[in-house]
C-alpha cells in the first residue's frame, strides 16, 4: 500500500503536500541522509500522521519511528527522556538508560510540540543535530547517532523568534524542509471524504452497521467551520456512530453547533460586537478562562489544575490570546505577582455610585531575611560621631543587598532583605 495514500483528500493544499513528499522520497530513494523537516499547522490538523507517513515512505521506513511529544514531558525529565543518563547520574539513576534519539538510531525521531521546549534545551538539541552525537547524564564522551528529525509545532514560530522564546539558529536546523498543513475549514469537499472514512472506521471498530449521510447532514459537516480540525472531525464521527440508532445520519444527529451557514473552505464570519483580534470562545477557552478566574491567574496553580505543564498552558493563553485583566498581572511560577492586591477602584464602586467597601486583606507568603550588624571590640567605646559614621556605613552596605532598614540605633544596624517586595512595609516598623 502506498504510504501517501494515508493523506484523504483532493483539496489543493493536500495535492501539494502529497507532491512534495513524493519529489522528496524520489530523490533521496538511494540515500540515507534526508533533510530536517519542519510541519507546521493548526492544532488537530495531522501533523503527528503526516510525520508517520514521511517516515512510511522514506528509505527508513523498517527502522524506529519515535514520537516526542514536547509539551506531555515534565520540563525536568525531558533532558534525561531524549539524551538518556548513566548509572549515578541522578538520585533514582540506578542503571544507564539509552535515550530516545539513541532508540530511534537509524530510523525516525518526531518531535511534536518543539516550539514548547524550554531555553535550556533547546541549545543541547541544536548540540546535538550539529555533531550528530549525544551525550547522556553524567557521562564524559559523546556517542554518535544517525537520526532523521521531523519536527512540529502548532505554534507561531516567527512571534516566537521575536520575542527570542525559540532559539533563531536551531529554528533553521529544523526548517530545512517545511511542509504546512491546511485547516479543515480551508478543503472543501475533502470534509465528506474525511468524515465518510471516519465514520466507517468507528463502525468497523465497535462492530455497528455501517451509515450513510443524508444531504442535509452532508450539507452541515461542509458549512461547519471545524475548529478542532481532523481531531473535532473524527471524535463527532465517532459519536455520531455510538449514539445514532438510525442507519441514514441527519443533521440533529451530529450535535455541531448551531449557527449561519459558512461557505464551503472561508472563514466563519465574526460577530459584529466582538472585536476581529479575539477568537470565536470554544470549549477550550471557556475552560482556560474559569480555570484562571478561580486560580487568580496564577499559572502554576491553574497548569497543576488542568493537569498541563507551564509551557503548554503558557502556549494555550496565547493562542486563545488570554491576558490578564486590568490592574492585575499573570503570577508566575513562584507566585509572585499581585493576585493577592486589593481590587481596582472600579471593581469596588457599583453603577449606582454606592460607596466603596473596603479592600479584602490576603496573607502572602515572601521569604524576607532579617539582618542584624552590631558594632563590637574596640570601635564599641568610639566617640558618637564615629560610631554614627560606621553604622552608615553599615546602613548602605545592607541597602546595596537591597535591604530596608528596620532600625538604626545604639551600636548596632537592623535591616529586612526581601522587604521591598512587601507590601505596606516601612522602614522603622516591626
Amino acid at each position: 500500500m502506498d504510504p501517501l495514500a494515508q493523506l484523504l483528500g483532493d483539496s489543493p493544499g493536500i495535492v501539494a503536500v502529497r507532491e512534495k513528499i513524493r519529489r522528496l522520497v524520489q530523490r533521496q530513494a538511494d540515500s540515507r541522509r534526508l533533510p530536517a523537516i519542519l510541519i507546521q499547522g493548526e492544532t488537530g490538523t495531522g501533523k503527528g500522521l503526516l510525520a508517520r507517513t514521511l517516515h512510511g515512505a522514506s528509505p527508513r521506513a523498517a527502522a524506529a519511528f519515535v514520537d516526542v511529544n514536547c509539551a506531555a514531558i515534565p520540563e525536568t525529565l525531558l533532558e534525561a527522556e531524549m539524551f538518556g543518563y548513566e548509572r549515578g547520574a541522578f538520585t533514582d539513576a540506578r542503571q544507564p538508560k539509552a535515550g530516545l534519539f539513541q532508540t530511534a538510531h537509524r530510523g525516525t525521531i518526531f518531535l511534536d510540540e518543539v516550539g514548547l521546549l524550554p531555553e535550556g534545551l533547546q541549545a543541547k538539541l541544536l548540540k546535538v543535530l550539529e555533531d550528530q552525537a549525544v551525550r547522556r547524564l553524567g557521562s564524559t564522551r559523546s556517542e554518535p547517532v544517525d537520526v532523521w528529525i521531523l519536527a512540529a509545532t502548532s505554534e507561531n514560530l516567527a512571534v516566537a523568534l521575536r520575542t527570542r522564546r525559540f532559539r533563531e539558529d536551531l529554528y533553521h536546523r529544523l526548517a530545512v524542509l517545511t511542509i504546512t498543513l491546511p485547516p479543515l475549514r480551508d478543503r472543501g469537499a475533502d470534509v465528506m471524504r474525511l468524515a465518510e472514512h471516519f465514520l466507517a472506521r468507528a463502525c468497523a471498530d465497535y462492530g455497528l452497521p455501517a451509515k450513510t449521510f443524508a444531504p442535509e447532514a452532508a450539507s452541515a459537516l461542509v458549512a461547519y467551520p471545524w475548529p478542532g480540525n481532523l481531531r473535532e472531525l473524527g471524535n463527532v464521527m465517532e459519536r455520531v456512530a455510538l449514539l445514532a440508532e438510525a442507519r441514514r445520519v441527519m443533521p440533529e444527529m451530529l450535535g455541531l453547533p448551531s449557527g449561519p451557514a459558512i461557505e464551503p473552505g472561508r472563514r466563519p464570519a465574526e460577530p459584529e460586537t466582538r472585536e476581529r483580534s479575539e477568537p470565536p470562545r470554544d470549549a477550550e477557552r471557556e475552560q482556560l478562562l474559569d480555570v484562571l478566574r478561580e486560580t487568580s491567574w496564577n499559572v502554576s496553580r491553574a497548569a497543576t489544575r488542568l493537569g498541563l505543564t507551564r509551557n503548554t498552558l503558557r502556549y494555550r493563553l496565547e493562542k486563545h490570546r488570554l491576558t490578564p485583566p486590568k490592574g492585575r498581572t499573570e503570577s508566575d511560577s513562584k507566585g509572585r505577582g499581585r493576585e493577592d492586591a486589593a481590587p481596582p477602584a472600579a471593581e469596588l464602586v457599583p453603577a449606582g455610585g454606592a460607596p466603596r467597601l473596603p479592600p479584602v486583606v490576603r496573607w502572602e507568603r515572601r521569604p524576607v531575611t532579617l539582618l542584624s550588624a552590631v558594632l563590637l571590640g574596640p570601635d564599641a567605646g568610639a566617640s558618637l560621631a564615629e560610631q554614627s559614621r560606621a553604622l552608615g556605613i553599615l546602613a548602605d552596605k545592607a541597602e546595596s543587598f537591597g535591604g530596608r532598614i528596620a532600625a538604626l540605633a545604639g551600636a548596632g544596624v537592623l535591616a529586612l532583605v526581601g522587604a521591598a517586595a512587601v507590601r505596606g512595609f516601612r522602614g522603622g516598623e516591626s
